[in-house]
């Protein structure tokens, strides 16, 4: 008695704050920022942070904390931040108001003419605005040096009063501005002195770049028309502002390349031409103050009948003895120039030997007009090596070290099975860069090596063999490094019907050794073999937590991080969903953060010190920035990003388990509102795909939706939200739909709290396609909305993903979908999934988003269903957003999926009126003009089955 007192009180007193709250609805989305970019300085004193309106519908702000003194600096719409090398200044570019540019659209103001970016210069030490410029387009700083910038600004604004003309002179407010028509014709660029404020204008700019650390940079100027020649190519002098034409007498300069110390500089330039795509363009080197051409039109240095590319910029060797550039063979077409334009055939000609499919040429066309092929010229011996043959597609090397044998990948034996067969297998070659020549050193294999850190070898997984490898790449020799452990490092919970993946790739250690991953622990793995694999964490299965490293540093991508001299690990309890942070220390994790009610992520790291931050984040906590200066003896948070979430109504998130219908154990997750009375009943919204149940201790910003239902919005608004796992059987991926969704539906049910006459169900994509198949086989659900649905799995094998270009028919018979068979073999599989052959069953009303220019399941799949629904009398509405992804891109667009979809629910769910779009449509004439939100007054009205039938 006492107990249930105890706890109707804590029901009331809930109750009664909750009250006071406000409840989500679709205006409310533009309250929520997100942070957007996180950048830390290399010595670690400065973090600079972009908050933006998550809907872009809004203001946000740039953040500045400094780490030394614990202060922060705020500036309104602040973005694309730099911090200087000494960490003495922050620059940034500011947006206009949203309030601003969104009047100036409605007053439909040309783009030129509305208000641009401005660049703002924070002084660290005096922790305020040092200076500010106005409409800039971009600017650039050095990389590992501090004093000076380069600022390109939008061409100056011609301002009138009315009845009067103002003079040039008038119209001139930079006092810097030595030609002032000219700033008013073509963009400038101003050379900025951080220390002075000085500034130098370079007139009719068209390009910069900056080396990481010298005294000078080097630029190129255009005319105002397009079509007219370059005027030329040109290096500056900081320390004099000297400008020194390089060169002068070329049609056009163009992919500009800098060494990092300034003392070498390359670039593309082309003589005159009668039309701009027949330009031959040539490579310039200069050093020295002296020009060199390094590759002529024609030129013997190239392969026989080949030319530059033009598409590519050059770049150095980070020890400037290599200058890398690109080029292709010459294109030779059997062309009749006789005839007109409009006299050529337009016509995709489709054959069944093609390596790619018509339209993965189509989505590649860029690429594949583009695609070029790596040589160097060598700066000290003057030597050329062409290090990529045409039959070499993709190459794979460290661009800050010389090392002898890189890596390049062939995909073309293999290219017609990609349509039906996974994973993609190619063909790898260890090439000799001193040479030019290459080996084989792996065939057929479905995953890419990666390079060793001191170049001897590569490290690979072996799908097939399900174990790890090395390969020295002079030798050719493999290693089985993982033969003699009896632990699976391949997916053990895959249940696609392919070849599994491995668990991952966690870099390689301080000494070279690889890092690699089993289902819970790191293992330490020496690469020639010859040293026995570690089990560096030894706890993880046992434990049932996962350990991981971090790899933080962009410059090193496959190197692990370090903490203090150890390593750094991350662990995650797969049974709490928790996360916390370790370092190996003499063979014992040694806690940092221990793992609580929160899921951390995002971890960055100063370059040059032990200072990172991270977020952390549960349901009701949104992620926002820590930061630890101490290795992880304490942290700071640094931002607050969402401060009026407390004042709206909210919920929590709990973990679900029950037994499929044939005995597999499954988790999920429930959210309930804050208010949660378990004496009650609530509507239910189930929502899936794949597993998810690790995402527990997710956060989830209230948004627009771009294709699915939101948590937060469905618990503020008095519904309760589930998400099962679900785990499948080849070849039944419906019918293992049903056996893991309906029944933890049906477990749910049972305690107490689920209105079960008021359960809806949404999915999107592959969760669309299971909504589809699931209403044909049970009436459990009241109402549906199935996005971007297969329908009819027998035209969807024979579909393409539009977007790649790719055929669908792998996706049947060794990813997603997982029927595991072709149509032919498998046709009954085909005809028993799909959703189309069982419409006649469906008493459950169906909402569908498929939108006309959807990358991935063709838009007819939903018509499909769709027509057949209708010829039916079924009740169905189609959303159709015009040239819109499978998912939405566009906020209105997200908004209105949104409004439409709670409209939706809501009148089923919650017996609330319809809106005029669901009772009566919108007619074409009335597109864009009436969106029919409107709610119908009476029932009357509705022409559609009721709620409560």
């Amino acid at each position: 008695m006492i107990q249930r007192l105890v706890t109707f009180v804590a029901i009331l007193i809930t109750s009664l704050i909750s009250a006071q709250k406000k409840t989500l609805t679709h205006a409310d989305y533009d309250l929520w920022k997100n942070i957007t970019d996180v950048k830390i300085s290399d010595k670690g004193k400065l973090i600079v942070s972009t908050i933006e309106t998550n809907t872009k519908r809004g203001d946000g702000y740039v953040e500045i904390y400094n780490t030394q003194n614990k202060t922060k600096f705020k500036y309104p719409n602040g973005y694309d931040t730099s911090i200087s090398f000494n960490e003495n200044y922050v620059i940034f570019k500011k947006r206009p108001n949203y309030q601003l540019t969104r009047k100036e659209k409605k007053e439909e103001v040309k783009k030129e003419n509305r208000t641009k970016d401005a660049l703002f210069i924070y002084d660290v030490k005096n922790n305020t605005i040092y200076d500010s410029i106005l409409r800039v387009k971009k600017y650039k700083i050095p990389k590992k040096q501090e004093g000076w910038l380069v600022i390109e600004n939008f061409k100056k604004e011609k301002k009138e009063e009315k009845g009067k003309k103002k003079t040039l002179s008038e119209q001139k407010t930079d006092s810097i501005d030595k030609n002032a028509p000219m700033a008013f014709k073509q963009n400038y660029a101003l050379v900025y002195n951080l220390k002075t404020k000085q500034k130098d204008t370079i007139h009719q700019i068209k390009d910069f770049v900056l080396p990481e650390k010298a005294k000078t940079f080097y630029y190129t100027l255009k005319n105002k028309k397009d079509k007219q020649k370059d005027i030329g190519v040109y290096e500056y002098n900081l320390a004099s502002g000297v400008k020194i034409a390089i060169d002068t007498t070329k049609y056009i300069y163009d992919k500009l390349a800098v060494y990092k110390d300034g003392n070498q500089f390359a670039y593309l330039s082309a003589v005159d031409s009668t039309a701009i795509d027949s330009l031959k363009y040539e490579l310039y080197y200069y050093k020295n103050k002296k020009l060199q051409k390094l590759v002529n039109t024609p030129d013997k240095n190239l392969r026989e009948n080949w030319e530059l590319s033009k598409d590519q910029t050059p770049f150095f060797a980070d020890n400037g003895d290599r200058l890398y550039f690109y080029s292709k063979p010459k294109a030779v077409y059997s062309k009749d120039t006789t005839l007109l334009k409009d006299e050529i055939p337009q016509v995709d000609v489709w054959n069944w030997q093609d390596k790619l499919i018509q339209p993965e040429q189509k989505s590649k066309l860029e690429k594949l007009n583009k695609k070029a092929f790596v040589s160097y010229y060598n700066t000290v011996s003057n030597q050329y090596v062409h290090i990529q043959d045409s039959t070499i597609e993709d190459l794979s090397f460290d661009r800050k070290k010389e090392q002898q044998f890189i890596l390049g990948s062939v995909a073309a034996p293999y290219e017609i099975e990609r349509s039906w067969d996974y994973p993609w297998a190619k063909d790898f070659y260890a090439i000799d860069t001193y040479t030019g020549h290459k080996h084989l050193i792996l065939k057929n294999k479905g995953l890419k090596p990666v390079l060793s850190p001191d170049g001897q070898y590569a490290l690979y997984y072996d799908m097939k063999e399900k174990h790890w490898f090395s390969v020295h790449l002079s030798t050719v020799k493999k290693v089985n490094l993982t033969k003699n452990l009896d632990i699976a490092f391949y997916d053990e919970d895959d249940d696609h019907p392919s070849l599994p993946s491995p668990y991952g790739f966690g870099g390689f250690d301080s000494k070279g050794n690889a890092l690699i991953y089993d289902k819970f622990d790191i293992w330490r793995v020496s690469l020639s073999g010859k040293e026995k694999p570690i089990n560096l964490t030894q706890n993880g299965r046992k434990n049932n937590v996962e350990y991981r490293t971090k790899m933080l540093d962009p410059e090193q991508k496959n190197k692990a991080t370090y903490c203090n001299k150890e390593l750094l690990i991350i662990s995650f309890d797969k049974v709490t969903k928790i996360s916390g942070v370790y370092t190996l220390r003499k063979g014992k994790l040694i806690e940092k953060i221990r793992p609580s009610e929160f899921r951390i992520n995002s971890y960055q790291k100063a370059k040059n010190a032990e200072v990172y931050s991270y977020r952390k984040q549960n349901f009701t906590t949104f992620p926002d920035l820590y930061v630890t200066t101490n290795t992880f003896q304490n942290s700071d948070r640094i931002t607050a990003i969402n401060p009026h979430q407390k004042d709206f109504k909210w919920g929590t998130a709990e973990l679900f388990s029950w037994k499929t219908y044939d005995g597999k154990k499954l988790e999920g997750i429930i959210y309930k509102p804050e208010d949660f009375d378990p004496s009650r009943q609530y509507p239910l919204i189930t929502y899936f795909y794949e597993k998810r149940s690790d995402s527990y201790r997710n956060y989830h910003i209230p948004k627009p939706s771009a294709s699915i239902v939101n948590p937060s919005y469905l618990v503020s608004n008095d519904y309760i939200m589930f998400i099962p796992d679900i785990v499948y059987d080849e070849g039944k991926p419906g019918a293992s739909a049903y056996n893991c969704i309906v029944s933890g539906v049906e477990a749910l049910g049972e305690l107490g709290y689920i209105d079960r006459d008021n359960i809806g169900i949404q999915g999107q994509s592959w969760g669309g396609y299971q909504v589809a198949y699931l209403v044909t086989v049970t009436n459990k659900f009241k109402a549906a909305m199935a996005g971007a649905p297969v329908s009819n799995m027998t035209s969807a094998y024979g579909g393409i993903r539009w977007k790649s270009g790719l055929s669908r028919a792998f996706q049947y018979e060794r990813t997603q979908s997982r029927l595991g068979k072709n149509l032919w073999d498998g046709f009954d599989l085909y005809i028993e999934n799909s959703p189309l052959f069982g419409i006649p069953k469906i008493e459950t009303p169906l909402l569908m988003m498929h939108n006309d220019n959807d990358g991935a399941v063709p838009y007819y799949q939903g018509i499909e269903m769709f027509m057949g629904m209708r010829r039916l009398q079924k009740p169905v509405w189609l959303l159709v957003y015009n040239e819109e992804a499978h998912n939405l891109k566009k906020v209105k667009n997200k908004q209105d999926l949104s409004i439409r979809m709670m409209q939706f629910f809501d009148y089923y769910l919650k017996g609330e009126p319809a809106p005029v779009w669901m009772t009566k449509g919108v007619p074409r004439v009335q597109k864009g003009k009436d969106l029919g939100y409107g709610l119908e007054n009476t029932r009357s009205s509705s022409t559609m089955p009721s709620p409560n039938e």
